[in-house]
């Protein structure tokens, strides 16, 4: 009983777009690709981000949709299309759960800048008992400030200027801890703020579909809605107009210099979350003559509307420090302190009603990273519930059990140091996700057939895809394969490599060689024991769930359809005909009463008369 009114509260589109959305419009693309964009030229980022989400977006979604969708299988059964190739399911769970605990604990943070907005004086704007004596030193020291900022050339003393802020020395010192000998240092709000975080995923999840729809449209509209009005206020700010020419880099300058399209490509593919297996278990549950790939063009153009807003948002928002100390905004995002609890802050404190917009910015990221956690843990829940009866049962305990350990595991991660290496092992380990979206298209795609995949298409949509379609298909492969190459060299050149990276690094190689060396055994054990097509041949039960619909596409043809279609069609056509006809002959037998008159014979008279 459970299972079906679950399953009937996804069968809407606006369902359907909504649960997409919500995995879409991560921390991802609202925090991440705007930085991005600001930091290498925004209006030439711009351009690049809406080219890569039509280009490689839309086609790269709409496969995992589609597969999803026609297949009716989540991300570890939609694996079981080759035996050889059913263990790389349980990667992308395990790549979900590593990037749930990441995200928990990163919002954790971001809820407590939340929480601590609403104090007066806000805590990170004035210097403490946790600072230095040098704190704040730019607002008081005026020879600093004209030493510093104004001068072309700033003087050597200047280079550690940024550890000067208030900003700095609170997150650094107050929240981390680093000037502290103690080998752990965690602030009670922080571990507050992740409890409260748990306690709104539980409420999220714990009724499965009942609960979570009303959830994904909030977590799903709030974070666009503010986004979009943190936009015009910032709009409303002093120096955008003088500073915003130039914080745009409208002549390309910047740009051109730090532009990396692997890197812009990789970005995108992350925002979307394609290659972490949520697309499956969302389209799964989706009917299966339902329309698809309109879906998928919405979905990814309100996610790169969204990421393109926020980047101009986050120019504007670099104007009135700019114009305030008369810096280069460009210089301004050098800065080597982190964008969210150092960069940000400093930058909103020069804005009008500053409270109010620190308040809004923390709030829409940190709903945006709750969607994130709500989408892969009501995944994993109905991958169990498909499994065990018993899950499907108690949905409110098993939330519970999720909840709990993600509390008691992230907690030990709420500390100085683990941060940062945990942001730096994410940022090597997401190269998983580009190798999966490969593995994706050459299993989905390519070892199974452009032709035929483009027939169970037409079978289920009753559409053949367009050949821009096709086409993108095909060009990703290519592009993925240098995408994954450069971003690799790119991680290994790395001279100045950290504890973090290096776990990264090596988290990433021994994945895809675990990956690689499972598969290779079970051929070499299958070719043994003579079971080779057995094990690299299509699954017999490879296609939709229903055995009445694998029996209609096996015998179903593209030119069968195409002949059936124009059938349709010509006994439609000749229908309408028909009841044209009807309908004139009707009108112009229809009787008419006049009056009679002497001496005149009318056409109808005579023709009856005849």
């Amino acid at each position: 009983m459970c299972e079906n009114v679950n399953e009937n509260s996804w069968r809407s589109r606006r369902a359907n777009i909504i649960a997409t959305l919500s995995q879409t419009l991560g921390v991802n693309t609202m925090l991440y690709l705007p930085t991005l964009g600001v930091l290498r030229g925004a209006l030439g980022h711009v351009l690049a981000f809406a080219v890569v989400y039509i280009v490689l977006g839309i086609p790269l979604l709409y496969m995992e949709s589609v597969v999803g969708q026609f297949t009716g299988r989540d991300c570890l059964d939609v694996w079981r299309a080759r035996a050889c190739l059913s263990h790389v399911g349980y990667s992308q769970i395990i790549w979900q759960l590593l990037f749930f605990i990441h995200v928990h604990t990163i919002n954790s943070f971001l809820v407590h800048y939340f929480l601590i907005s609403f104090e007066n004086p806000i805590p990170y704007f004035v210097c403490g008992n946790w600072s230095t004596n040098d704190c704040d030193i730019i607002n008081f020291n005026y020879t600093v400030n004209q030493d510093c900022l104004k001068m072309a050339d700033p003087l050597p003393y200047c280079k550690d200027l940024c550890s000067t802020f208030p900003e700095y020395q609170y997150w650094r010192f107050k929240i981390l801890g680093q000037d502290k000998t103690d080998t752990f240092h965690l602030p009670w709000r922080v571990g507050l703020a992740s409890l409260l975080i748990s306690f709104t995923i539980f409420i999220s999840c714990f009724r499965r579909a009942k609960s979570l729809k009303w959830a994904l449209w909030l977590v799903t509209l709030y974070p666009m809605s503010a986004r979009f009005f943190f936009l015009i206020g910032s709009m409303l700010q002093k120096g955008v107009v003088v500073k915003y020419k130039e914080a745009l880099d409208s002549d390309f300058s910047i740009f051109i210099e730090r532009f990396d399209l692997a890197n812009v490509i990789a970005e995108v593919l992350y925002s979307l979350n394609v290659g972490t297996g949520l697309a499956f278990g969302t389209a799964s549950r989706y009917p299966f003559r339902a329309p698809s790939y309109s879906n998928t063009v919405i979905v990814v153009v309100v996610t790169a509307c969204v990421a393109i807003l926020g980047t101009c948002s986050t120019v504007m928002m670099t104007c009135p420090y700019a114009f305030k100390y008369d810096i280069e905004p460009a210089l301004l995002m050098k800065y080597p302190i982190s964008n969210s609890f150092e960069k940000i802050p400093r930058l909103l404190h020069v804005y009008e009603q500053t409270s109010l917009w620190l308040i809004i910015n923390f709030s829409f990221t940190a709903v945006s990273s709750i969607s994130s956690s709500i989408c892969v843990m009501s995944g994993c829940i109905e991958m169990l519930s498909k499994r065990y009866p018993k899950v499907d049962r108690n949905p409110h305990l098993v939330s519970f059990i999720f909840v709990l350990v993600l509390y008691l595991g992230s907690f030990p991660l709420l500390r100085n140091r683990t941060l940062y290496y945990l942001e730096q092992i994410k940022s090597a380990i997401s190269l998983l996700v580009i190798f999966l979206v490969l593995m994706e298209i050459i299993v989905f795609v390519l070892w199974y057939g452009l032709d035929r995949f483009s027939e169970d298409l037409h079978f289920m949509q009753g559409v053949q895809p367009n050949i821009s379609v096709k086409a993108s298909w095909l060009l990703s492969s290519v592009i993925l394969v240098y995408v994954f190459i450069t971003e690799c060299y790119g991680l290994y050149s790395i001279k100045d490599r950290s504890f973090g990276f290096g776990v990264g690094w090596y988290t990433l190689l021994c994945s895809i060689i675990f990956m690689a060396l499972v598969s290779i055994v079970r051929v070499l054990l299958a070719l043994y024991n003579n079971k080779l097509y057995e094990e690299i041949g299509l699954d017999p039960e490879w296609g939709p769930m229903s055995e009445l619909l694998r029996r209609s596409r096996a015998m179903f043809t593209a030119q069968a359809m195409t002949k059936e279609y124009m059938y349709r069609q010509y006994h439609l056509q000749a229908g309408i005909l028909k009841r044209q006809k009807q309908s004139n002959v009707r009108t112009f037998y229809q009787p008419v009463f006049v009056p009679k008159t002497e001496g005149v014979r009318f056409e109808d008279e005579e023709t009856s008369a005849d």
